[in-house]
């Protein structure tokens, strides 16, 4: 699995993603309560040694929509996704691949954080639609040539 399909499996993992849904869509949420959305937003190099071998980064939005109807639900969601985080900061060691030309090559996840969650869209005509967050979630990873 390449970096997207690793960060995606592994928040598919998280134990309370079944409270909201069983799958996470690749770059957007669904409009209605219970839909998780992750978006690519880059990859960087950050270091690379004189065989080739590389760390690298990669950034994601994490957008995530929940039930708003009272302050208990948005506690909820608020406590949710700060159970995420400290979660994710454990899910380490993964083995990813990245395609390098026509060669594969293996690495592995060595720190996985989660940051920013925030309020990002308030639904404007029906108070029942669902509220979106977002959550930065930043990778990094090596590349073993």
């Amino acid at each position: 699995m390449n970096i997207i399909e690793k960060v995606r499996s592994i928040l598919e993992s998280f134990p309370k993603i079944s409270e909201v849904c069983n799958e996470v869509h690749i770059d957007f949420a669904d409009p209605e309560p219970t839909s998780y959305g992750l978006s690519s937003t880059g990859d960087s190099l950050i270091s690379e040694d004189i065989i080739g071998n590389q760390k690298r980064q990669h950034s994601f939005l994490l957008y995530t929509t929940y039930s708003s109807i009272n302050d208990y639900e948005r506690l909820h969601n608020s406590s949710a996704l700060l159970e995420l985080g400290v979660w994710l900061h454990d899910q380490i060691d993964a083995e990813v691949e990245t395609t390098i030309g026509e060669t594969v090559c293996t690495g592995n996840i060595t720190k996985l954080t989660a940051d920013n969650g925030m309020l990002y869209n308030i639904p404007q005509e029906n108070e029942l639609d669902g509220i979106q967050y977002q959550i930065q979630i930043i990778a990094e990873y090596t590349v073993r040539r």
